[in-house]
C-alpha cells in the first residue's frame, strides 16, 4: 500500500481548510492573515489529485509516499487577498495574539508555514499537475 498526502485540495467550490477561512471572512466582515502573511500552504487542484490517486493505484510502489502538490506554497496573505477581493471585503493583518479570537479552531493552521514538494512524486509517477492554481480558483469561486 502507498500513501497519497494531500495539500489544500481545491476547485471553484471547495478549498480544503480555506473554505473555513472564507466562512470566517464572511462572519467577521474582513479577510485576515497573520502578521506579514508569509506563511504558505501547499495546494493541489482536485482533478490533478484524482489523477494522482489513479496513478498511485496503477503504478505506485508499496510503502511509498506521494505528495499531491500542484503548488508548493501559496502565502496566506495572497489567499486572504483573493478571498477579500472575491467577497469585496477589506483585507487586514492581525497579530499572532489576535489569531485565536479571529480564526477560532483555524488559528493554529493559519499560523503554520506548510510548503511541500511533489518533485519526487512527479518523477516517480510521471504526474504533472496542470489545472488552475488555488488563487485562480478563489478568484473564480462560487462562494
Amino acid at each position: 500500500m502507498s500513501v497519497v498526502r494531500l495539500p489544500q485540495v481545491h476547485n471553484t467550490a471547495k478549498q480544503g481548510l480555506i473554505s473555513g477561512l472564507i466562512a470566517i471572512a464572511k462572519e467577521k466582515g474582513v479577510s485576515a492573515y497573520i502578521d506579514a502573511g508569509l506563511n504558505r500552504w501547499a495546494a493541489g487542484h482536485v482533478l490533478d489529485v484524482a489523477l494522482l490517486y489513479r496513478l498511485a493505484v496503477e503504478q505506485g510502489v508499496a510503502g511509498r509516499r506521494y505528495h499531491a502538490v500542484g503548488e508548493e506554497g501559496v502565502s496566506l496573505k495572497d489567499i486572504a487577498m483573493a478571498i477579500g477581493g472575491r467577497l469585496k471585503l477589506p483585507v487586514v493583518s492581525i497579530s499572532k495574539e489576535e489569531a485565536a479570537t479571529h480564526f477560532g479552531w483555524l488559528a493554529m493552521p493559519a499560523a503554520i508555514d506548510m510548503p511541500a514538494s511533489s518533485a519526487l512524486t512527479q518523477e516517480w509517477l510521471g504526474w504533472h499537475p496542470n489545472h488552475d492554481g488555488l488563487i485562480a480558483d478563489l478568484d473564480n469561486g462560487s462562494y
